[in-house]
This record gives structure tokens, C-alpha cells and sequence, in this order.
């Protein structure tokens, strides 16, 4: 049984498990750098600089 596309099963089978491994990884990926945002603001690199250059 070919699937509407013409692909043969065995590619499309293929097709399907690289899809889903690529939105794994997307969904890995999201979340690492939100993980990697969170410690970033808890170590204070997002600062708010002043307009005003710091006192020696």
C-alpha cells in the first residue's frame, strides 16, 4: 500500500520516525534554553545598565 504522496511505506515509515524525533529535539531544545534563561537571570546577567557609567 503506497501512501497518497507516492512515497513507498518503508520510506514513508522512515519519514514518520524523523518527524517525531525532530519535535522531540525542537521540544528538548525549547526547554534547555529556557532552563538556560533562568539561570542566567538567577546569576543577574540580565541587568538593567544604568545610562549613568558606574563610580570608581
Amino acid at each position: 500500500m503506497t501512501p497518497d504522496n507516492g512515497t513507498p511505506p518503508t520510506e514513508q515509515s522512515e519519514v514518520d520516525r524523523l518527524r517525531a524525533e525532530n519535535a522531540l529535539l525542537r521540544a528538548e531544545k525549547d526547554l534547555l534554553l529556557k532552563a538556560a534563561i533562568g539561570f542566567a537571570t538567577d546569576a543577574g546577567v540580565f541587568r538593567h545598565k544604568s545610562p549613568e557609567p558606574e563610580a570608581r
